[in-house]
């Protein structure tokens, strides 16, 4: 048997069937890898929970005239003076590092932004002002603070 007859005898793979097998074997592949993924993601929430919008902050006994307080958690401060309650955030405008008080003013230790006691861009490169944050009075005489009602600057809840 030479080789001549060798070749002839042999069933030929055409081009046409080899592209049509790979590209039947590379979907068949992609949408089994699809169906895996959903499966192994299906036990996992689409939706993590973030930190609450609403949080309680204490009485208004817990917080006497000339009072600032830091919650580090919600990354707010909470300030009382003769006429009321009122907060602001700590998330510098930037690039959202947390300003700490310094005697009359905030200042971001990332950038160097500084804001006065008011929330209000000192130095930048803080594009914007600090957003303040309403504070209400539940029936419960617990204060609580939301961070999805932005007020004006220095907006108090009368005590």
């Amino acid at each position: 048997m030479n080789v001549k007859e060798t070749i002839e005898n042999r069933e030929e793979i055409t081009r046409r069937f080899f592209l049509g097998w790979g590209s039947a074997t590379i979907i068949g592949m992609a949408s089994l890898a699809a169906s895996l993924l959903t499966m192994l993601r299906m036990p996992i929430p689409s939706l993590m929970p973030g930190k609450a919008a609403r949080f309680k902050i204490g009485n208004k006994e817990d917080f006497p005239p000339g009072t600032t307080k830091y919650f580090e958690m919600e990354q707010v401060y909470v300030f009382a003076d003769q006429k009321g309650i009122s907060a602001m955030s700590a998330i510098c405008t930037h690039l959202g590092c947390i300003v700490s008080k310094e005697q009359k003013q905030f200042v971001c230790p990332c950038h160097g932004s500084r804001y006065d006691l008011t929330g209000r861009v000192m130095q930048g490169p803080a594009p914007k002002n600090l957003s303040w944050y309403s504070v209400v009075m539940l029936p419960s005489a617990k204060l609580v603070v939301d961070r999805n009602k932005v007020v004006q600057p220095g907006t108090k809840l009368l005590v």
